[in-house]
């Protein structure tokens, strides 16, 4: 694994970012698809057309919602090959760590001078990582280049 010389992030942190806004952009279509679904649960008010749009709309965020959890698997899976090995038990507890930590990071993002809602992000970002780096089988870090340094000693 080599440093992108453009950039001071390394590739794992990249990759976490990547699972953790694919987990967010599953979650928003879930929420307009749910939505859609209930409007549609309620169709004796809707218009033929208007139906037919919600429906329309219903099965596109589905599909976007199938094809972001394959491409969150297709990324973790990515995480996980570069590690030398992996604990297996902790696969699902990584995924929704990264989730908690997009998450938190959405709370922090309504009111970025809350300490409360600092002190949730930066205990959700150190969870993560804990999660991953045990996930990976590295010593537990809390931090992308101090797992990107262990992965590499494993190597």
């Amino acid at each position: 694994m080599s440093e992108n010389k453009d950039s001071q992030r390394w590739v794992i942190t990249e990759l976490i970012e990547l699972i953790a806004n694919q987990i967010a952009s599953y979650s928003h279509h879930s929420e307009i698809y749910n939505s859609l679904q209930s409007d549609l649960l309620h169709s004796e008010v809707l218009s033929e057309e208007e139906t037919e749009s919600k429906i329309e709309d219903s099965a596109w965020h589905y599909q976007k919602m199938m094809e972001l959890l394959s491409l969150r698997r297709e990324t973790m899976r990515e995480l996980k090959a570069m590690a030398k090995e992996y604990n297996p038990h902790l696969w699902c507890i990584c995924k929704h760590s990264i989730a908690s930590y997009q998450f938190s990071q959405e709370v922090l993002n309504t009111d970025m001078e809350n300490e409360t809602y600092m002190s949730l992000a930066e205990k959700s970002y150190q969870y993560m990582y804990e999660c991953i780096s045990r996930l990976l089988w590295v010593e537990p870090v809390t931090c992308a280049r101090c797992l990107q340094d262990e992965l590499e000693n494993e190597r």
